[in-house]
């Protein structure tokens, strides 16, 4: 297990369940011999046997001085981890979230394999089912939920080489001589080496990124409305606080919405951006109409944490391998427009920011050293004690856009017609947007600490009005209407 995934365990508490997923909408009407769920469950039994990271729990002792370790499940009961429910009536869309965010709230079971599947029953649209996919975050980033949907959705297909061999354990197997040894060379060795190479970069980085964003304010800052300049560059701890910024509980609040891609693909032509620098511009503005409704909508802008995968080609050790990228949603700008400038520029700078500044596997070094005791006893108290409500808000919320698959998807021969990616919360920071392109669409998936965002579908409603109103105003400039800049 490397330091990243194993620090994702630790900051792990009841109150903060660091579980992801994703929320899978099937047409099961072409299904050959129809569904059943005794026959859905069946087939996932088969599937599990060729994705390693489904068959792996944790392995660890109190004699260990390192970290834990991944070992396999040879005899893995898919009844313990596939499980169905029927939604409340009528069914509808309402009635799956709801399910979704009380499922969410349950933690998982840290003896077995850290995953589980419910089959959610009983929609209103015939010949339909939901399926709410739930992982640790420590075996599930965005790389490898996309390769896990490739393989429930490749029907009967061959197991690749890969998917045959026996989970490899960094700490020596499951032999508890070898976990030691493994572990005492880890911290007798593996750390202090990772730790005099990282002391001088820790002292520097804060002069690397200062020389990577440095330059005149011509080049740094823009104008803002009404002549004012804003900040040149979205950094932590200098976010706004919101009523989503506090400290979690378990509850959950789940929602969904999908967006045009070709026509967030129409917008980015028009602007010269990306489809990110757009889909940050349309959360932004979905923020800004849901803040002001509630009469919390702050003068600065809200800035999000947005994960940017370092994984290269071949890399197979561990599960997360990223970076961050502090991005301003610009929700302190009005117009549309206007703010899709602004967060094109102030994105385009923070990229430059962390690919010059901060080196890609530090994150992964940092957490090699993380000393497992101490950090969790420092999430329970921090939870404890609220102290996200005390300190400056690092970040308001995290964004993240994990690209898709661009073939039509199936899921166990059922054809795949939307699916809503579930991300992380964290203390400090209740409401989490994650995207994933499915075809034609931009599938977005909202998750919430109920106690904090009881209403998300609002927050969703507002994401979909503020995608709405941008495309009219970028066709409205490009056919030259008068008010449109």
């Amino acid at each position: 297990m490397t330091g990243f995934d194993a620090s994702l365990l630790y900051l792990e508490t009841e109150q903060q369940p660091l579980v992801v997923g994703g929320i899978i909408c099937l047409d099961v009407s072409g299904l050959h011999g129809g569904y059943s769920f005794e026959r859905f469950r069946t087939e996932v039994a088969r599937r599990v046997k060729q994705i390693p990271e489904l068959r792996r729990k944790i392995y660890d002792s109190p004699l260990n001085l390192g970290r834990p370790a991944w070992v396999e499940e040879y005899h893995l009961d898919v009844t313990d981890h596939v499980r169905c429910v029927v939604v409340d009536e009528p069914g509808d869309e309402r009635a799956v979230f709801e399910a979704c965010g009380r499922l969410g709230s349950r933690p998982l079971d840290r003896s077995r394999p850290l995953w589980e599947i419910w089959v959610l029953e009983g929609l209103a649209e015939s010949h339909t089912v939901a399926v709410y996919f739930r992982a640790h975050h420590a075996i599930l980033d965005g790389a490898t939920s996309t390769e896990i949907l490739r393989t429930f959705g490749a029907a009967g297909r061959d197991p690749s080489p890969r998917d045959l061999e026996p989970v490899r354990v960094e700490a020596g197997g499951t032999n508890l001589l070898r976990l030691v040894a493994g572990g005492l060379w880890d911290f007798s060795v593996r750390r202090p080496l990772t730790l005099s190479r990282l002391v001088p970069e820790a002292l520097t980085l804060p002069f690397t990124l200062r020389r990577s964003t440095a330059g005149g304010k011509s080049a740094d800052a823009e104008p803002g409305e009404a002549g004012q300049v804003r900040p040149p560059n979205s950094r932590p701890f200098t976010a706004p606080r919101t009523r989503f910024n506090a400290t979690v509980t378990p509850r959950r609040s789940v929602w969904g919405a999908s967006l045009d891609l070709e026509a967030m693909k129409e917008i980015k032509d028009a602007h010269e951006v990306t489809v990110n620098d757009v889909f940050l511009t349309v959360v932004g503005g979905g923020l800004r109409r849901y803040l002001r409704m509630h009469e919390d909508l702050p003068e600065k802008p809200l800035i999000a944490v947005v994960p940017v995968s370092t994984r290269g080609d071949g890399q197979t050790q561990g599960h997360n391998r990223v970076t961050v990228l502090f991005a301003s949603l610009g929700t302190d700008i009005e117009d549309p427009l206007s703010r899709l400038q602004a967060v094109a520029a102030r994105t385009s700078r923070g990229k430059k920011q962390t690919s010059s500044g901060m080196r890609p596997g530090f994150i992964q070094d940092l957490a090699t050293l993380t000393p497992a005791t101490t950090v969790s006893l420092f999430m329970r108290l921090y939870g404890d004690f609220r102290l996200a409500d005390m300190h400056p808000v690092i970040h308001n919320l995290i964004v993240s856009n994990i690209p898709g698959p661009r073939e039509q998807v199936e899921f166990l021969g059922a054809r795949v017609t939307h699916l809503y990616p579930m991300g992380p919360l964290m203390h400090g920071s209740g409401l989490s947007v994650t995207a994933m392109s499915l075809g034609g669409s931009l599938d977005v998936g909202f998750n919430a600490c109920e106690h904090l965002v009881p209403d998300v579908d609002l927050f969703a409603d507002g994401v979909r009005e503020s995608m709405d109103r941008l495309l009219e105003l970028t066709r409205a400039r490009a056919s030259g209407e008068p008010g449109a800049r």
